[in-house]
This record gives structure tokens, C-alpha cells and sequence, in this order.
């Protein structure tokens, strides 16, 4: 069963349906125009892109989807600690004793954290089994909460958001960590936060802003 709204699962079936229909009729254009040398590249790709789009619509819904529930002052390592174990992020460093409390809706903030857990994760082992593992720490500036998430895999080909944070990626590794990184801007920017991506010679930071849960001490 679908877990999104009921007004999006329709509108997600309704979209399904032309798009059924466009990719069997390009069968039978494929079918018909087999001998066709200079056709068939052309049906090739359009039957490609088709069922990219097939395969991004509900991952895209999933994201619009998204939206805060009840709200209270949280313990930011208690939910990094609670997203690792989800994820299974095991080996994961989590630095520094004093941990800022935030405010937002747990769930929410767990999948965030852990989205960005399992891209740092994934990203190091893509780089080389000897890279240590990714590290987690908090801190506070201007009245805001600072969750970075440093791994030392790759980095980022680009620090704009509007750039990695896509579903567009070629490869499943690729369009997984995209998803991944739009759900956690849209579920940072529904806190009032937002999503920085850092990147260096050696590897890459994301950093997750959120609203404290009060004012910090001077």
C-alpha cells in the first residue's frame, strides 16, 4: 500500500496511466521499425528515458510528500545515534561530548540524518577501504544547530545543491544519493534549516542547519 497522501497516490496513478500507455505503444513503433538502422537508435533512447521517468515519478512523489508532524526539543546525538543504528552505520565516529537539542519532528530528522549517514558511508567505501569512516559532529553559531557529516570518500563534482541533489543521475548509485540529499534539504528547509554541501581533495562535508531548541547559553 502507498504511504503517500491520498491526494498524491491519485495523482501519481494518474500520471502512470498515459505513461503506460506512451511505452507500450513505443513497443510496437520498436517492433515495427526493427530494420529501420536509423530508427531504432532514436526508439532506443525514447524507450529508455520513458522508463527513467517511470522509475524517478514515485521517488519524486516521495519527496513532495514530505511534510512536519508534531514538533518538541530533541537530543541532535540521540537521533544521529538512533539514524546509524537504522542504517546500520556501523564504525561511524561521533565527536565531541556536548550536543546541541533542536527542535523538529523526529521522524523526519532520523531519515535525514540517516540519508546522509548511508551517502557518507557509501561514498568512502566507493573511494577505498582503507579511508577512515565517515565522522559526525555538532555545533552551535548564530542561534542555530550545525550537524556536519564528513566522509573521505570522492566529493561532490559541485557544491550547489541544485546540482548533486537531483534525481537526474545516470547511475543507481548516483540518482540514490540524489534522492537522498533531496529529501534531506526539503525536510531541512520545512525545520527552517537548510542543506550545505562542502567538498575538498579529500572527500566531502554535508551540513544540516536546524533551529535550536532554545537560545544557547552565553
Amino acid at each position: 500500500m502507498s504511504s503517500l497522501p491520498a491526494e498524491l497516490d491519485r495523482l501519481l496513478h494518474d500520471l502512470r496511466g498515459p505513461l503506460n500507455s506512451a511505452v507500450m505503444h513505443l513497443e510496437v513503433l520498436r517492433r515495427a521499425t526493427a530494420a529501420d538502422p536509423a530508427a531504432k537508435p532514436s526508439l532506443d533512447t525514447l524507450h529508455e528515458q520513458l522508463q527513467r521517468l517511470a522509475a524517478m515519478l514515485p521517488a519524486a512523489f516521495d519527496v513532495v510528500a514530505l511534510e512536519v508532524g508534531a514538533t518538541r526539543s530533541l537530543d541532535l546525538r540521540e537521533i544521529v545515534t538512533r539514524a546509524v543504528g537504522e542504517v546500520g552505520a556501523t564504525g561511524v565516529t561521533l565527536a565531541g561530548e556536548t550536543w546541541p537539542h533542536v527542535v523538529g519532528d523526529e521522524g523526519l530528522l532520523v531519515m535525514a540524518v540517516g540519508h546522509l549517514l548511508r551517502n557518507a558511508v557509501e561514498a568512502t567505501r566507493t573511494a577505498s577501504s582503507l579511508r577512515p569512516m565517515p565522522r559526525v559532529s555538532a555545533s552551535v553559531a548564530s542561534g542555530q544547530a550545525a550537524l556536519s557529516v564528513r566522509d573521505w570518500g570522492p566529493g561532490f563534482k559541485s557544491t550547489n545543491a541544485k546540482v548533486i541533489a537531483r534525481l537526474t543521475a545516470t547511475s543507481p548509485a548516483l540518482r540514490a544519493r540524489g534522492i537522498g540529499l533531496l529529501a534531506t534539504e526539503r525536510i531541512a528547509r520545512l525545520h527552517g534549516g537548510e542543506l550545505r554541501l562542502l567538498t575538498s581533495g579529500d572527500g566531502a562535508e554535508a551540513v544540516f542547519i536546524l533551529p535550536l531548541a532554545s537560545a544557547p547559553a552565553p
